[in-house]
């Protein structure tokens, strides 16, 4: 299971090189990753230690699956801005993906010491929890994330994720259902609501809503028989 997140922050563009990442952050909302790609790149002409464009060439390589190189960016946004909580999150997301599960908790946990209410840092520590079979401590944080914003689709979904795994069924659907009522189009959601039905003996119930996340995300077949992969919520910083 990965339901980590990555964080956005929602900041004005106040020079010429935030300009340029405003600029990238628009392009990859429009799914054109090279333009993305060379505004970040721009910006980090215009500024060698724009944490943000540093960010997010970290957020583009991860989301063409190189994370080692993700990784490497992220180190470098770091080290120009230490109490850069988002970096920190998107550092955690990385690891995870290398497998690198306790480093990635160290991750997690410096951006919550540097941001304790961020509900993306709050998901990810909950997640890891979770990861490691600790999913009452995990529910903690998920709950702690919706207190702060009970519109977070991803914090709902995790909740529901682990209150399965934990055999309380009714509370799992709930938590589902809620994630679906803030995105219907959410195939994981679908994916896991499917799962949790299937726990409640509901079989038909649970083939249609298997086949509405097949719908949306086709190679969530290939995890049928696992845990699918997430929808990182977040997204580049700004």
């Amino acid at each position: 299971m990965r339901a980590l997140a990555r964080r956005r922050s929602k900041r004005r563009p106040s020079s010429p090189a935030a300009e340029e990442v405003a600029q990238g952050n628009e392009m990859l909302r429009l799914g054109k990753v090279r333009e993305a790609r060379a505004a970040y790149e721009r910006a980090l002409d215009l500024d060698a230690k724009s944490a943000e464009a540093l960010n997010n060439i970290g957020f583009v390589e991860e989301t063409l699956g190189n994370a080692e190189s993700a990784l490497r960016f992220y180190n470098r946004a770091i080290r120009v801005r230490p109490r850069y909580a988002e970096a920190w999150c998107n550092k955690a997301v990385a690891l995870s993906r290398l497998g690198k599960w306790e480093k990635a908790v160290e991750c997690a946990d410096v951006a919550l010491k540097i941001s304790p209410d961020d509900p993306v840092a709050l998901v990810n520590k909950g997640v890891l929890l979770s990861r490691r079979g600790s999913h009452e401590k995990a529910l903690v944080f998920f709950d702690k994330a919706i207190g702060r914003d009970e519109k977070y689709a991803l914090a709902w979904l995790n909740k529901g994720i682990a209150l399965s795994k934990l055999g309380r069924v009714d509370e799992a659907l709930t938590s589902l259902n809620k994630a679906l009522v803030q995105r219907p189009d959410f195939p994981d959601a679908w994916y896991h609501k499917a799962k949790a039905l299937l726990l409640a003996g509901d079989k038909e119930a649970a083939r249609i809503c298997m086949e509405r996340a097949l719908e949306l995300d086709p190679g969530l077949a290939e995890a049928s028989g696992g845990e699918p992969t997430t929808v990182d919520e977040g997204g580049p910083e700004s």
